[in-house]
């Protein structure tokens, strides 16, 4: 009964009775959706109430695009990358619409909770114009149908044909290009950004106190023995013997896994993979490999000795965070791998002492290269289509989002006079822990950035887009903000830009939707009892042949099938 009364009212019509090739296509979708952990009741509103095969049509026909005009009012999801609602999110909003005049409804959900709150919103069928999607989701959602097919506007975009994009730009699209529900391949997310990615934070005083100079370990790239001998001399001379590396979970996610998977413990994976990827010209399970075994001993090593926290599996970020930043000698953490960049800086006001310092370590010599993950994506929903404004919204909300010019500058450093200003003006940041303030005094035209509205101690350093990953500049221009940055932040871009390589997707195949999840957890099963040592390596694999292996057989089979 939900699914006619949802199909008569969306289509307006009375709904024939569904074939049994039909309950075929349905039960498929239900186990697709299952993958990216939604409930049964939630996947069956879900595709009973939401699923848009038909809008595939839609994107063949042929827009004049000079002619598009601006939408009416609109929907828009997002997390907590746009400044949030604490920190001057409503001076944004309206400095943006007197940049733009468009009128958007912004939904904001919890930072910490906003992949679960994307879920439930689709599940209820009540879907937003415009969402902010990981990769995992957008690949998911694009192939059932619930993604506008954005390649056209793309391709006739003022910001393509701008002469503006940098040399990384194809690569970053061409990770949002992806299998749509008829298996045809089509864009549907924008990135406005690279999906940057983590690099391994050592405390300078953790370096000093080790005897160990911080300016040779920065400008060195070490061996994992030079590594793990760093690591062993810095317990050595802390108070904290019981860990010198804080992080959430033995691969990226913890308990829910999320590529790219090795993200925060790079220098004991090494060459492993945690999951499918492509070997000599076929797809194999990463997991089963060597190289996997090795990293697994190179962990319950780092267990065994107490270098790595054993609490790690079912830390959360901000936990093993907070580790890192810990006022207490005996607690705190002297390693952490975390977002490059304006992480750096940010950890760094974070340090009880704050005459301490970060050293960004080059990716030791067995990783090779750190990994640069799958940028987020803005996605317009079959929604915004219906509704006829999805090439409204891409023209005037998601192609002015790298024009080069003021709404740019508003999407990289939030709104002028609030998070920024180019006014002559003296302004204070304020003091921490009872100490004096310092005050700053700017010329007129000179860009500077001011004080958080919820943290007045520290300036705003960005909004979404990191000015540092922008895929556009601002072409014969100078970004405005950047000599604002701090040399802290792009330092460490720039050892890391020089020292990645971006993250190869798997294709989205059906098999691989259905099995994913059981065998994720079976993986993280089997890393936990041989890095804690409650199994041996053998027989943790046994199970994970026993339970998984023939999922895992499958979900091979179906991704060489892809490249055939």
């Amino acid at each position: 009964m939900i699914i006619y009364q949802c199909l008569k009212n969306e289509m307006g019509v009375k709904p024939r009775k569904p074939n049994k090739e039909g309950f075929k296509v349905y039960e498929k979708t239900l186990k697709k959706f299952a993958a990216v952990g939604l409930t049964l009741t939630s996947v069956v509103g879900l595709v009973a109430c939401g699923s848009k095969n038909n809008t595939t049509d839609s994107k063949k026909e042929t827009v004049d695009w000079a002619s598009v005009e601006k939408p009416g009012k609109f929907t828009v999801m997002v997390d907590g990358t746009i400044v949030k609602e604490t920190n001057g999110a409503a001076e944004f909003y309206k400095y943006y619409k007197e940049l733009t005049g468009l009128d958007i409804e912004w939904i904001r959900p919890d930072h910490s909770s906003y992949a679960d709150s994307v879920k439930n919103t689709f599940a209820s069928g009540d879907l937003p114009d415009v969402v902010l999607l990981n990769s995992d989701y957008l690949a998911n959602f694009a192939s059932n149908g619930y993604l506008w097919d954005m390649t056209d506007a793309w391709e006739q975009s003022a910001t393509k044909n701008s002469g503006r994009l940098t040399d990384m730009a194809d690569a970053v699209m061409a990770g949002n290009v992806l299998a749509g529900p008829d298996g045809t391949k089509a864009l549907y997310g924008f990135s406005p950004t690279r999906g940057n990615g983590c690099c391994t934070y050592v405390k300078a005083s953790a370096l000093k106190a080790a005897g160990l100079d911080p300016d040779k370990v920065a400008n060195e790239t070490m061996t994992y023995d030079q590594y793990y001998d760093m690591l062993k001399k810095i317990q050595a001379a802390s108070s904290n013997k019981n860990y010198v590396i804080s992080t959430s979970g033995f691969v990226a996610g913890g308990n829910k896994p999320e590529a790219p998977y090795t993200n925060y413990l790079p220098e004991f994976y090494q060459d492993a993979q945690f999951t499918f990827y492509l070997k000599d010209g076929k797809y194999v399970d990463g997991f089963s490999e060597e190289a996997m075994k090795k990293a697994m001993d190179r962990l319950k090593t780092a267990i065994d000795d107490k270098i790595l926290d054993p609490a790690t599996q079912n830390a959360s970020t901000k936990e093993a965070r907070n580790k890192f930043t810990n006022k207490d000698a005996n607690l705190a953490s002297s390693v952490f791998t975390y977002w490059a960049g304006t992480w750096d800086k940010n950890l760094t006001k974070l340090l009880p002492d704050q005459t301490d310092s970060l050293v960004a370590i080059k990716p030791i010599k067995e990783v090779g290269k750190y990994v640069e993950r799958l940028a987020p994506a803005w996605a317009i929903t079959y929604k915004a289509y219906e509704n006829g404004k999805a090439e409204g919204i891409f023209k005037y909300f998601i192609d002015t989002m790298l024009d080069g010019g003021d709404i740019q500058v508003a999407w990289e450093y939030g709104a002028k006079g609030t998070h920024w200003d180019d006014k002559a003006e003296t302004y204070t940041v304020a003091g921490k822990d009872g100490k004096e303030g310092k005050t700053y005094t700017a010329a007129e035209g000179e860009f500077h950035n001011l004080p958080s509205p919820e943290t007045p101690s520290t300036l705003t350093t960005k909004n979404h887009i990191d000015p540092d990953l922008a895929i556009a500049g601002f072409g014969d221009k100078e970004d405005p903000g950047h000599k604002a940055q701090d040399p802290i932040i792009t330092e460490c871009y720039k050892m890391f830009n020089a020292n990645c390589e971006m993250v190869e997707a798997l294709p989205t195949t059906e098999v691989l939707s259905n099995n994913i999840t059981d065998i994720n957890t079976k993986r993280v099963e089997v890393l936990s009892q041989v890095v804690l040592g409650t199994k041996s390596y053998d027989e943790a694999m046994a199970d994970y042949n026993s339970q998984v292996g023939a999922k895992v057989t499958a979900v091979i089979e179906s991704l060489n099938e892809t490249i055939k």
